[in-house]
């Protein structure tokens, strides 16, 4: 990708107010910051997407929320249940977060029926994005992780809440996409600041973003007074 292509940038990136302190005001404003940037999708906590929805409405950004978020630990049937209460409010796309004691325990199956039973209640009518949190786990849990989401039918896989304090590398993606092929989508999430990451991580096999709102407005902006 070129680093001075505006859309192609932020039509691949998410924006987010998804901390636990983020309000309406908050919302608002991503809301605005969303459609000011076509960026390609705006999450909130689930709690929100009844007022981001509407604020996002006829335009190209998706409303995303999450699921089992920030820690994946939530139980497989509160996840699923609240998967299907995002369908219900007119969420576009969703992330979950994968139960990362399990995979860190060993307890892949498990890891593996936890995911799949949200993919099977979303039943193909969002697209879905398993979040391995990355700064949690060492090379093999990473493999271990990204293998459970492909066999619970996983199309696009994510490195992190961003909550965990640890930026996503190149090194991450790399293994990420040696488990998931060359087809699955890869979203890079965490400590994203610089267009030189962007190009390395999309070098690596990244093919979406998730960045701080403020710092993602300021690189589409670089990229647009570099473009000119």
């Amino acid at each position: 990708m070129s680093p001075v292509d505006l859309t192609s940038l932020a039509r691949m990136v998410d924006i987010s107010a998804v901390q636990a302190q983020h309000g309406r005001a908050d919302v608002e404003e991503l809301a605005r910051h969303a459609l000011a940037g076509d960026f390609v999708a705006a999450h909130v906590l689930p709690s929100w997407v009844p007022v981001l929805r509407p604020l996002l409405a006829g335009s190209r950004t998706n409303t995303g929320s999450p699921v089992g978020f920030p820690s994946g630990g939530t139980a497989t049937e509160v996840k699923t249940t609240e998967a299907r209460w995002l369908l219900d409010a007119g969420v576009q796309e969703m992330d979950v977060v994968m139960n990362v004691g399990l995979v860190r325990s060993g307890e892949l199956a498990a890891a593996t029926r936890d995911v799949a039973a949200v993919l099977d209640a979303v039943g193909g009518r969002v697209p879905v994005k398993v979040i391995l949190e990355v700064g949690l786990l060492d090379e093999r849990q990473l493999r271990d992780a990204a293998r459970a989401a492909v066999d619970a039918g996983a199309e696009s896989l994510k490195t992190g809440t961003g909550w965990q304090g640890v930026a996503t590398t190149p090194a991450h993606v790399r293994v990420i996409r040696e488990v998931a092929g060359p087809d699955r989508e890869i979203k890079a999430s965490g400590g994203i600041r610089s267009l030189e990451q962007v190009r390395a991580l999309l070098a690596s096999g990244a093919t979406r973003f998730g960045i701080n709102t403020a710092h993602a407005v300021r690189l589409v902006s670089e990229a647009r007074e570099a473009s000119r």
